[in-house]
């Protein structure tokens, strides 16, 4: 997947949704990310313990929607 190209009212929606998928990513860590998909891929994987398969799962299915 490649990385996130959104305008700010999209991708303020998309941090919206990952916060509420996992909540414990604040705002500023998605910011960090700047929209890129392995960022926030390694960010998810991370920051909620979760393996590979459980965020490959979930996360192409948000990113879609935007």
């Amino acid at each position: 997947m490649k990385d996130i190209q959104l305008n700010k009212e999209t991708w303020q929606k998309l941090k919206s949704e990952l916060q509420k998928e996992w909540n414990f990513i604040s705002a500023a860590e998605l910011e960090q990310t700047r929209g890129s998909f392995k960022s926030i891929f390694g960010l998810v994987q991370t920051k909620c313990d979760l393996h590979d398969e459980e965020v490959k799962a979930k996360l192409p299915s948000i990113l879609k929607k935007y």
